[in-house]
């Protein structure tokens, strides 16, 4: 239906069609999977927010041509073809809508938020059409043929959505700054290929509960001095808006349940961190300090292997809340005056401060309980989580710059690109698991 309105033939569409085709003969061919993966998702992604819906289809059948035609090993059956052309015709098509809506909606001023909206519904429709083909055709279980796809293209995928996101639009620019976002996501391309490359192995984690009592001390001053920040911080509350506060409580709660287990470590990670360097940068101390609290609390509870203790659970909470308030006076007092109006700046010092807070203070008590040396656990727990961490924070700078160019309920649009961020760094994280434990 959207073919019977004739498209515009700019000289700019013809260059941006002739470039899509150029990109999809441009091939990946996965390991063990049957089928490649182009770039040009990369030019479709580009042409939803620029031309008409009618000019990105052709492009996209274009490209959906030349990828099934162009440097194949057996030429495909005119199902394949099809197939492959009705794919990106509906994943295109529902973008473009979605597009439309958020755009008219009065997010035209910050697209980049659009953007990460958009390359979310582009690859969940595009990688769950795709695998669940293949299981048919292969006889696998679709999350099977799903998570090989995902484990594989993704890293490579947010690189290419977020440089897209950068691009400006005729009229607009970019700051210098805002490219930073790219520096979070070669790094988690470089830690998966370490992962697939390498296996480092995992140590056997010591599991007794009794704890030494230096350890029962040190967990009982960090739990006192959280306690004390906690009440502290319900003494003196204040919240601009109720509703705010309400909302961002709630997403940091359930993304809490996202967890991850670190290979050799107690501990568990989870993408909750986003919300709070969130409230760190735009929300009260007061509100910071209890939403971080929550989120430890219930990272603790929830669905946990063994059943959790009131020590380990105040503490997680503790450890969160104190770290949280460290970094909020870090970023909100001593150096507002330099942070205030810098997005990169803040993100870079509020992440570096609560990282670090957090992953010391529970370091040194697995140290005290382990009995390891302090350096080895840290760096253990540096290695696992950080990729995680400055992807993150990336993202919640995202959050952040479209918080303040366009209100904080826009902002939450970006949240879904970091659950395929976990996904992605919870399947690597299994798949190397199962090498070294041959499950």
């Amino acid at each position: 239906a959207s073919l019977s309105h004739t498209p515009s033939l700019r000289f700019s569409w013809f260059v941006y069609l002739a470039l899509a085709m150029l990109a999809s003969a441009i091939k990946l061919r996965l390991p063990g999977m049957t089928g490649t993966y182009s770039l040009n998702f990369l030019f479709l992604l580009y042409g939803i927010t620029r031309f008409s819906l009618p000019e990105v289809l052709i492009a996209g059948c274009a490209a959906a041509l030349v990828q099934s035609l162009c440097n194949v090993k057996q030429r495909p059956t005119l199902l394949q073809v099809l197939f492959n052309a009705a794919n990106l015709i509906l994943s295109v098509t529902l973008c473009f809508v979605v597009a439309q809506s958020l755009l008219s909606a009065g997010l035209a001023e910050f697209r980049p938020a659009v953007m990460a909206a958009l390359g979310f519904i582009y690859f969940v429709v595009n990688t769950m059409l795709v695998s669940g083909v293949l299981s048919l055709l292969e006889g696998k279980s679709f999350s099977e043929v799903c998570q090989g796809w995902y484990v594989l293209s993704f890293p490579y995928y947010l690189a290419g959505a977020a440089g897209v996101g950068l691009i400006p639009v005729a009229g607009s620019s970019v700051s210098g700054e805002a490219w930073l976002l790219l520096v979070p996501v070669a790094y988690l391309i470089h830690f998966f290929v370490s992962l697939l490359r390498s296996r480092p192995a995992a140590g056997a984690v010591k599991r007794d509960d009794q704890m030494p009592l230096a350890a029962r001390l040190y967990a009982a001053g960090v739990i006192a001095s959280g306690l004390l920040l906690l009440a502290l911080a319900a003494f003196q509350w204040q919240s601009a808006s109720v509703l705010r506060f309400a909302a961002y409580f709630g997403l940091a709660l359930a993304a809490s349940t996202l967890k991850v287990q670190l290979p050799g470590m107690r501990g568990t990670v989870s993408p909750n961190f986003v919300l709070l360097l969130v409230a760190i940068g735009e929300l009260s101390l007061a509100e910071a300090v209890i939403i971080s609290a929550a989120a430890g609390i219930f990272q603790s509870v929830w669905k946990t292997k063994r059943p959790p203790t009131l020590t380990r659970t105040l503490f997680n909470g503790a450890c969160l809340s104190l770290s949280a308030a460290a970094a909020y006076a870090l970023c909100r007092v001593v150096l507002a005056s330099w942070l205030s109006q810098s997005v990169s700046g803040l993100l870079v010092v509020s992440t570096l401060a609560l990282y670090t807070c957090n992953s010391l203070m529970v370091a040194t008590v697995l140290c005290l309980v382990e009995k390891k040396p302090l350096g080895n656990i840290w760096q253990t727990c540096y290695f696992w989580s950080w990729p995680y961490y400055l992807v993150g924070s990336g993202v919640a700078g995202l959050m952040i710059a479209t918080y303040r160019a366009a209100g904080w309920e826009p902002s939450l649009l970006v949240l879904p690109m970091m659950g395929l961020v976990y996904v992605s760094y919870r399947s690597h994280i299994f798949r190397r698991e199962s090498a070294v434990w041959g499950s």
